[in-house]
């Protein structure tokens, strides 16, 4: 027979059946969520969110420190302790809520293991079950006095652990006890990494090929492993050059990208990527390309359009001016006729720079077509045509997450960009140690149809810590939200 770890009255268990009949859609999800992940020797609990405790009755339970255990084990009482899952700091003062928690009996075969440390606020999960997982009591911890929806947030770290020695089973498990967005308990644990190895590695062509310059370019797979990786490039396959080394982790492919110089004009080079980490060296396939003479047409290549608003554009492009006086401009129009051009630019040199050209005055929801030209003494070329369509007169706003700037060990500057796309719009930015964020900057309210840079400055941060940050935007004709960002306090 399992144990019982809270006292329940009849009344209450009376009443908590009765919830549990009523409540049996899933809930809206948010609530808390607790994620695990293996960060290189270590595995790292990191929780956040808010939790309902409406239909669950406090019990005072005591001290508590963090820990983990994923399978059934015996609890010496008859019974069987259930998958736990405790996060924050050790010797927290914490109340347990029982009630009606639906969800799984476990999430892995593992035994108890407790944290090396946590810290933030102490939220969990545990039950006792009959041997064969069910008829699971199950219980809620959280800190003392906790008041109901309260953002959280924590982390727990298990030293020298993997999810096979913590006996973790891959997966998402959610516990529930009610249609409330917060009233539901969520684990992830995202698939474990693959075995580290040697690196991948692929050379891909040559780009932005000057008289006296070039651009080499390939890919690497790091395998798990921290990755020194460069290119090897000469006018002979025995090489000769080296480019500076770039170093690299994870386990998906990256394009790795090098400029070279002082290169001789004509000429003929090979090139190729090699790759190094404690597994072993990598070396691609061999790539050539040729350098273009000392003097000639200008080269050019159309770049997509950027910051397309309703009424205005940025064009972009890249010209080399192959070692020649060069006057650059952009031809625009709503066909390939164009029939509109931007200002003259004049360049010269032997190496590809970007241009940009700032037009306005355009119709929205209109599709233009345009191109870079360049012309010089040796001739004139025309980039190819590309498109692009301005938005509605008015709509959603449109917004980009930037790099954050001015970090310090306590404090960072965020940074954005928003069109209002014609609509009075409220703008902020969302922050904090997950991608479930938390925290809030002050709104700026912001009008117009043209790209503008946003701002917020932050503080009360914790040195060596990553933060999750983005852009939000709100406007009568929707919310729209930025890409997550991160940055890391000194």
């Amino acid at each position: 027979m399992k144990s019982l770890k809270f006292f329940k009255p009849a009344l209450a268990t009376t009443l908590a059946i009765v919830l549990g009949w009523l409540l049996t859609a899933r809930p809206a999800q948010a609530g808390y969520t607790v994620t695990l992940q293996q960060a290189g020797p270590d595995v790292v609990a990191t929780g956040s969110g808010a939790i309902d405790v409406t239909g669950l009755y406090r019990n005072t339970y005591g001290l508590l420190s963090p820990r983990i255990g994923a399978g059934l084990v015996d609890d010496g009482w008859g019974g069987y302790f259930g998958g736990i899952i405790d996060t924050g700091p050790t010797g927290s003062s914490v109340d347990g809520y029982v009630g009606v928690i639906s969800g799984p009996a476990s999430f892995g075969s593992g035994g108890r293991t407790s944290a090396s440390s946590g810290s933030g606020d102490m939220v969990g999960i545990e039950a006792d079950c009959y041997q064969d997982g069910s008829g699971c009591d199950r219980w809620i911890l959280l800190p003392s006095s906790y008041v109901s929806g309260t953002f959280l947030s924590n982390s727990a770290t298990y030293s020298g652990k993997t999810f096979a020695t913590l006996g973790v089973t891959p997966g998402t498990y959610v516990w529930t006890w009610g249609t409330g967005a917060n009233q539901n308990f969520t684990l992830q644990i995202p698939p474990a990494p693959p075995t580290p190895g040697p690196p991948v590695v692929s050379t891909s062509p040559a780009t932005l090929i000057g008289t006296f310059s070039a651009r080499l370019n390939g890919s690497v797979n790091p395998h798990g492993l921290t990755t020194s990786v460069h290119f090897q490039y000469g006018t002979t396959t025995s090489y000769g050059l080296t480019t500076a080394p770039q170093s690299k982790s994870g386990n998906s492919y990256q394009n790795i990208s090098t400029n070279i110089s002082s290169l001789s004009a004509s000429t003929v080079y090979h090139f190729r990527i090699v790759a190094t980490n404690s597994a072993g060296t990598r070396m691609s396939g061999d790539r050539t390309f040729t350098t273009l003479s000392p003097t000639g047409p200008p080269v050019v290549t159309t770049n997509p359009a950027t910051l397309i608003a309703s009424f205005s554009a940025t064009l972009n492009g890249s010209p080399d001016p192959h070692g020649l006086a060069t006057s650059v401009h952009f031809q625009y129009g709503p066909t390939t006729g164009y029939g509109l051009t931007t200002a003259p630019q004049s360049q010269s040199g032997n190496t590809y720079r970007n241009d940009s050209a700032s037009i306005s005055s355009l119709t929205a929801s209109t599709t233009y077509h345009f191109r870079v030209v360049a012309s010089n003494s040796a001739g004139t070329v025309h980039g190819t045509d590309r498109t692009f369509t301005t938005l509605s007169a008015t709509g959603a706003p449109v917004v980009s997450t930037s790099p954050a700037t001015n970090l310090t060990t306590s404090s960072a500057t965020l940074n954005g960009s928003l069109d209002p796309h014609g609509l009075t719009t409220t703008v902020s930015f969302q922050w904090g140690m997950t991608t479930s964020y938390g925290h809030t900057t002050a709104m700026q309210s912001q009008a117009g149809n043209t790209y503008r840079n946003i701002t917020a400055n932050i503080s009360g941060l914790t040195t060596h810590t990553t933060y999750h940050f983005r852009i939000v935007a709100t406007n009568s004709g929707g919310t729209r939200y930025g890409s997550d960002r991160t940055l890391t306090t000194p």
